[in-house]
């Protein structure tokens, strides 16, 4: 869905002649400066103008020297040059507008523009990268390029500038986001021009348990109070305004062929509930359609219409959502589109935008729940939201306009991964080994690529989670098949022998305990953020049977340890009985925003490396 799309889909870079910035020595990259210039003449059309200089140090920062742009019917790319200089400002390599790749393939099936892109590899490190380039918008302007330098982890920025002018009349709004800064306003002959300024941002370092960039990034957004788009209006002055202009694009889209209705009867004929009507309807959405992008005109937010989706069998996520609309409504469900980010997890209350919603979902609100269906990917569980909008605010779009709503979260103690384990050891210090994993929820969505991975790369992934040493994995079988309304969960099992999982030493066996952690080490503090962030909070529950060899006998094991944190707690137990051990870990942490968090953690899991690390001593009986 193209929802903001014309806020330019632009990946920036940089300059000339600089002294190396002390403050950057630390960072991937330093934005020297960059400058943006915004000419609005009129309702319809406006010019954008940008200068940006960015020090490279490294090859981690290398992406601050590449540029794409997407060119739509809308606009044209005026002028373009990138230059590559040293730290002294000796000239490495100019690109012109000509050194541009075009290519014109995209995810859909149809797109009325082409994507323009340079892939550029810095010869040496420092390198400074220079960009420049002027783009004219011809018609249908329903928003303004942010003002967004602090585009990329890892990244200092020195100065930006923004400079916006527009008709003194024309109903120009802006809002700052993660920032106190204030425009300076001048006006002269009928026009009105704001100046906008960022100093010295200090870099947001790329930390597992980081804040996301979009939420500590400052950033200004601008748009009108009212708009001309292909021949139709619409005002921003309320997200009710927004949805009212939506819900007229889907007006006559949602018209269904009379052997689509009598699909529908066939399908819902056995059943005795709304939610068992979804369930089949959803079904066969999945069998009979595919995600095509459609990116033609107002059709960057107008759906095709449902008959079409119903004769060709595709549709981009609008389309689909309301093709699945359209489906419902002739089983008796009503149903509303949902205008939603895949990005960003709130939405701007006051000020109504197209930038921040970049995707369609579908809510079916029923009698004793309400549904949210992926429409583009009905692979996934229905009644299942997942991570990319869970817990999102979105926009509803209905006959009354449109309405913020919040999708659910799910608790914490919902995202589990349980391990059951079993290791059968020989006194060669060989084993044979079964692991039998459940993934749920949150952590279902990150295991899920395992169910379709080739059976090579199935082992190789294998190898790089556990400790299987010198192992024949002998098979892995995986079952993602949820049932619809069901906890969405990912299995399998894995069998294999390791012809050396323990060391032997004269009658001992040393026995490693940690087989599901291969390389576990705590995150450094470079990696950690100071203010910790957790998404998604889970648990991992572990549980891992040893058998002893015939003729051993325990000689030492690892006592048992428990720690928390107010976020975070772990726990470890180990028991024997008769010929067997076992040991069970317990790991739950909690979402939130946790500040000066960040050494405690360090230690905290420095504490459960070294418990991960220890190991079972067996010894030979009378020896």
């Amino acid at each position: 869905m193209r929802l903001g799309s014309k806020a330019l889909l632009l990946v920036f870079l940089a300059s000339a002649t600089w002294v190396l910035p002390m403050q950057g020595q630390n960072a991937h990259a330093v934005v020297l400066e960059e400058n943006n210039t915004v000419d609005i003449s009129s309702e319809v059309a406006f010019s954008y103008a940008m200068h940006r200089a960015v020090l490279i140090q490294n090859a981690n920062g290398a992406h601050h020297a590449d540029f794409s742009i997407y060119i739509s019917n809308d606009m044209s790319l005026d002028k373009f040059q990138l230059t590559l200089s040293d730290a002294s400002g000796r000239l490495l390599r100019t690109f012109k507008q000509k050194d541009l790749m075009r290519t014109e393939f995209s995810e859909g099936l149809a797109a009325d523009g082409y994507m323009l892109y340079l892939d550029v590899t810095p010869p040496s490190y420092p390198v400074v990268a220079a960009c420049d380039m002027k783009v004219n918008f011809k018609r249908n302007n329903v928003a303004f390029p942010i003002f967004s330098p602090l585009d990329s982890y890892n990244t200092e920025v020195e100065k930006a500038t923004y400079d916006i002018t527009y008709p003194s009349d024309y109903p120009l709004r802006y809002k700052v986001v993660n920032s106190s800064v204030s425009p300076s306003k001048t006006s002269h002959d009928g026009k009105t021009s704001l100046h906008f300024q960022f100093d010295s941002i200090k870099a947001v370092w790329n930390s597992e348990y980081g804040l996301p960039l979009s939420e500590v990034a400052p950033k200004v957004y601008f748009a009108p109070s009212r708009f001309s788009y292909f021949n139709t209006t619409g005002s921003l002055l309320s997200w009710n305004d927004l949805g009212r202009w939506e819900q007229s694009l889907f007006a006559d889209r949602g018209e269904l062929p009379e052997g689509a209705k009598a699909k529908v009867r066939q399908l819902t004929a056995g059943c005795t509930t709304d939610k068992e009507k979804v369930a089949a309807i959803y079904k066969f959405l999945e069998e009979s359609t595919r995600y095509v992008s459609i990116q033609l005109g107002i059709g960057g937010y107008q759906p095709m219409a449902a008959s079409d989706v119903w004769r060709q069998g595709f549709g981009d996520c609008k389309a689909l959502s309301n093709y699945m609309k359209a489906l419902l409504a002739e089983a008796g469900i009503p149903s509303h589109c949902v205008a939603i980010s895949t990005r960003e997890k709130k939405l701007l209350p006051d000020f109504p935008n197209f930038q921040q919603m970049n995707h369609m979902i579908l809510e079916v609100p029923l009698s004793t729940d309400t549904l949210w269906l992926e429409c583009t990917n009905p692979r996934l569980p229905l009644g299942y939201v997942h991570d990319d909008i869970s817990g999102h605010e979105a926009l509803e779009i209905s006959a009354n306009g449109g309405k913020l709503v919040t999708l659910p979260e799910y608790p914490d103690s919902f995202n589990v991964n349980t391990t059951e384990a079993q290791v059968t050891l020989s006194p060669d210090g060989s084993a044979d080994i079964t692991i039998d994993e459940d993934y749920r929820y949150h952590r279902y969505v990150k295991m899920k690529p395992i169910a379709t991975l080739s059976d090579n790369d199935r082992r190789k992934a294998m190898f790089s989670i556990y400790h299987l040493p010198q192992a024949e994995i002998q098979s892995i079988v995986v079952n993602d098949d949820p049932q619809p309304y069901g906890a969405p969960s990912l299995k399998y099992w894995v069998m294999a022998h390791s012809l050396k999982y323990a060391s032997v030493t004269g009658s001992r066996i040393f026995v490693p305990t940690n087989l599901l952690h291969k390389n576990f080490t705590a995150a450094t503090d470079s990696h950690l953020a100071k203010e910790l962030f957790v998404g998604h909070g889970s648990r991992n529950l572990e549980t891992i049977v040893f058998t002893i060899p015939e003729g051993y006998t325990v000689e030492s094991i690892p006592g048992s340890t428990s720690m928390s944190l107010p976020f975070v707690d772990f726990s470890s137990t180990v028991t024997v009985d008769k010929n067997t051990i076992t040991i069970t870990n317990d790991y739950f942490i909690r979402r939130g925003t946790y500040p000066d968090t960040a050494e405690k953690y360090y230690e905290f899991e420095k504490k459960m490396g070294e418990v991960f690390a220890r190991k079972l001593v067996l010894k030979k009986a009378g020896q």
